[in-house]
C-alpha cells in the first residue's frame, strides 16, 4: 500500500506564515509588502452548475487579507486589486501564502500557493512580477499572476568615510630629514673625490 506523503513548505525550519509564531519574536518594523492580486487562469471548476466565484486570499505573518470576490469569474477570475502587508523582521515575513477560494454558501479551497519572499524583502526594496502555479491536494490547480513591491523603510547604510591619509608630523618630518643627511654627506664626498681625480688628470 502506497502512503502519500504531504507536500512539504518551500522553506523548512520556518514558521508557516506565523500560524506558529509568538506575538512577541516578531521584530521590529522594516517596510511595507504591496501586492497587486491581478488575476488567475486555468483554475479547476469547484462549481457543478454554473460558474464559481472566486477570491484570492493572502497571508503574510500574522496578517490576513483577501481581494473582493469576482463574481461568475468562473476559471479566469480578475482582480486587480492591491493588498498591503506591514512587514517585521522575522523568518514569518519572508513567506507569503496565497489561497483561492470559491466564494459559496460552503467556502470551498481552488488552490494554494507559497511565495518565497527572501529575494524581495531586501535591503533598499524588491519586486516581483510573475504567474505562480496554484495547487490543490498535491495537484495542479491553474495559475495566479501576482506582483510583489516591497518598499524598504530601514535607514539606508552609510557609506564608510574615506579614510584621511596621514599627515607627517614635524618630528616625523625630522626624523626623515637626519635620515636623509648622512645620504647627501656621502654623495658629496663622492662628488668631491671625482673632482679632486679629474683635476689630477
Amino acid at each position: 500500500m502506497a502512503t502519500k506523503s504531504k507536500a512539504s513548505n518551500p522553506l523548512n525550519g520556518m514558521h508557516t506564515a506565523g500560524i506558529f509564531s509568538d506575538m512577541s519574536i516578531d521584530g521590529p518594523e522594516i517596510g511595507t509588502l504591496v501586492l497587486i492580486v491581478d488575476r488567475a487562469k486555468n483554475l479547476p471548476n469547484r462549481k457543478t452548475i454554473g460558474k464559481q466565484d472566486p477570491y484570492c486570499a493572502a497571508r503574510l505573518g500574522k496578517e490576513a487579507k483577501k481581494t473582493s470576490t469576482d463574481i461568475r469569474g468562473g476559471q479566469t477570475p480578475k482582480w486587480d486589486q492591491e493588498l498591503r502587508f506591514t512587514v517585521h523582521d522575522s523568518p514569518d515575513y519572508f513567506q507569503l501564502k496565497l489561497s483561492v477560494f470559491n466564494d459559496d454558501k460552503k467556502t470551498e479551497l481552488i488552490g494554494e500557493t507559497w511565495i518565497d519572499l527572501r529575494d524581495i524583502v531586501v535591503q533598499g526594496g524588491g519586486q516581483s512580477d510573475q504567474w505562480h502555479n496554484l495547487n490543490c491536494k498535491g495537484k495542479y490547480a491553474g495559475n495566479i499572476r501576482i506582483e510583489i513591491t516591497f518598499y524598504d523603510s530601514r535607514p539606508k547604510p552609510e557609506k564608510p568615510a574615506p579614510k584621511p591619509r596621514p599627515v607627517a608630523s614635524n618630528s616625523e618630518l625630522d626624523v626623515a630629514n637626519s635620515a636623509q643627511r648622512p645620504v647627501l654627506q656621502e654623495r658629496n664626498q663622492i662628488h668631491q673625490l671625482l673632482r679632486f681625480q679629474l683635476n689630477l688628470l
